[in-house]
């Protein structure tokens, strides 16, 4: 019986720490999309769900999401041997490993004469597209922390039959800035090139999680583009040196109309 017990009591010992670190991983809590439904209820431990599409040619985004514990979440559009969009997949990474929860679409609409090439969005984890996305623009810049050296971009297009090949992970050199080249393929064939010029912020990947957290990323992004900007930049340097002529106009004016006092007066030891 001691024996028993002491067995027991080894084996809780040793599967504690295994239960603490199980309840340490991070897990979703919630997730909605824009343009579909998730159709079964949203449970933490189950990872595979199916999506009805509000229209089945168009490509849903993620909305909105909350989680357990810490993670960075990426999402990444899968594709079949056509390179129709079939679903999403979200990951979430952390110190640890990841988990990835996927989300087949249900009812999603395959013609292969569409001809829709736009881009709807370019999903980044911590990074941020300038201008948002529109059918009216192809080049864009892409504002990352300063310290990012893996770039995985997801580029959604508009329609469940186009394509973007981009390679998921990008490796960038510390302080590199290039400009990336995307091409958006349409069922049809027909492609529409995009331009993404890669910009780095001051703040590092652990600064931007916290301002994400605290709410204030947005203002943080808004200061960087207007600081960084060349026309902020000209425009600086014009009002410096317009302020400047202007006090070195008056500075010529206050010595010409010292000198013109001071020869109508009389002078002072002449009497």
């Amino acid at each position: 019986m001691k024996k028993l017990i002491t067995a027991f009591i080894i084996l809780l010992i040793i599967s504690a720490p295994l239960c603490a670190h199980a309840e340490d991983i991070p897990e979703l809590t919630d997730i909605a999309f824009s343009g579909a439904k998730v159709n079964e209820a949203f449970y933490s431990e189950n990872h595979e769900y199916t999506l009805t599409l509000d229209n089945p040619a168009v490509t849903p985004t993620l909305k909105s999401y909350s989680m357990n514990g810490s993670a960075k979440l990426f999402v990444n559009y899968n594709l079949d041997s056509a390179k129709h969009q079939t679903g999403i997949t979200v990951t979430l990474e952390f110190d640890d490993g990841s988990s990835a929860y996927t989300f087949n679409y249900a009812n999603a609409n395959y013609d292969t004469h569409s001809e829709n090439n736009y881009l709807k969005d370019i999903s980044c984890g911590l990074c941020r597209v300038y201008p948002k996305v529109s059918p009216k623009l192809t080049r864009y810049r892409l504002y990352i922390p300063s310290d990012l050296t893996v770039l995985k971009i997801a580029a959604v297009t508009e329609d469940v039959n186009a394509y973007c090949d981009l390679p998921k992970n990008i490796s960038l050199a510390p302080d590199q800035e290039p400009e990336l080249s995307l091409t958006v393929t349409a069922a049809n064939g027909k492609t529409r090139p995009y331009r993404l010029k890669i910009k780095r912020l001051s703040k590092t990947s652990a600064e931007i999680e916290r301002e994400i957290e605290n709410g204030s990323y947005n203002s943080v992004l808004r200061n960087e583009m207007i600081y960084k900007n060349p026309v902020f930049i000209v425009s600086v340097c014009a009002v410096s040196g317009g302020a400047s002529a202007v006090l070195a106009l008056i500075v010529i004016l206050r010595r010409v109309t010292v000198k013109a006092e001071d020869e109508d007066e009389t002078e002072f030891f002449d009497n």
